[in-house]
């Protein structure tokens, strides 16, 4: 009986250890509507590091300009671009940011860490699509 009692609570240590193992996920999607070769969406209250981006069109060919940036909590520092570029059909970002000294300047001497999101918006911009198309972002967030 001790050792069935033994390895129940070995059991349940383990399931507590490896419960957040798996990244947290979230999805934003950017439609561009008749008439129009652009739009915006917001997914808020992210929490975790950025491990990875995937973007892709619903009609799997399409090119547009996605850009994904954080948006500040207090409402007044501007959006920090983390992932911004051309996407032809789809792509995949892994941001990672330089840190900054106390002026504010890029320490590009430093590895790259990756983006820490507590609480902010990630904002999704896509221009120069073609209409009618359902732009998606998989944001897949890690919190170790």
């Amino acid at each position: 009986m001790r050792n069935l009692i033994s390895i129940a609570c070995a059991g349940l240590v383990a399931c507590a250890c490896f419960a957040d193992q798996n990244p947290d996920t979230r999805t934003v999607l950017v439609t561009t509507i008749t008439n129009t070769t652009s739009g915006t969406n917001t997914i808020n209250n992210l929490r975790g590091y950025v491990d990875e981006i995937q973007v892709s069109v619903s009609d799997g060919i399409s090119t547009g300009t996605v850009a994904l940036a954080y948006v500040p909590l207090d409402g007044i520092t501007p959006a920090v671009n983390v992932a911004t570029g051309e996407v032809i059909a789809a792509k995949v970002w892994r941001p990672r940011l330089d840190g900054t000294d106390i002026a504010g300047v890029a320490l590009t001497s430093d590895p790259p860490a990756r983006v820490m999101l507590a609480g902010e918006s990630l904002r999704m911009i896509v221009t120069g699509s073609v209409t009618s198309r359902v732009w998606t972002a998989t944001i897949k967030l890690d919190n170790r």
